[in-house]
């Protein structure tokens, strides 16, 4: 598993992937995935339950697509996220609709409800 884990002092942010798509996806882990090219978990202190979850999808032709991070994600569900054998299923199920998100690339309004604009 990937974790950043940040001095107390430290209130994370989305910006930290303001970046060009190849910087970003060297802080990413790579999975084997159709679906889901990188990912991470920003935990600003690591008593905290809760944490930042960064995720790149892969774009129409399989390589390095948008970048998203979802909100206050829980770390068990970030630790399911990671031993699933199929991480796409397990996102769309589990994490697309219950978490606050921003899109940090692209287009970088979200369109469903649980967007944070």
């Amino acid at each position: 598993m990937k974790y950043i884990v940040y001095p107390k002092s430290y209130t994370p942010d989305c910006d930290i992937f303001s970046a060009s798509a190849r910087e970003v996806s060297q802080n990413l882990m790579r999975t084997k995935s159709s679906n889901i090219w990188g990912y991470m978990m920003d935990i600003a202190d690591r008593h905290d339950k809760t944490g930042t979850l960064y995720i790149q999808f892969k774009n129409k032709h399989g390589g390095p697509g948008d970048v998203y991070c979802y909100y206050d994600v829980p770390i068990m569900i970030y630790r399911k996220f990671v031993g699933a054998l199929s991480k796409g299923h397990f996102f769309w199920m589990y994490i697309r609709n219950n978490f606050k998100y921003s899109k940090l690339t692209g287009n970088k309004r979200g369109v469903y409800p649980n967007a944070v604009n």
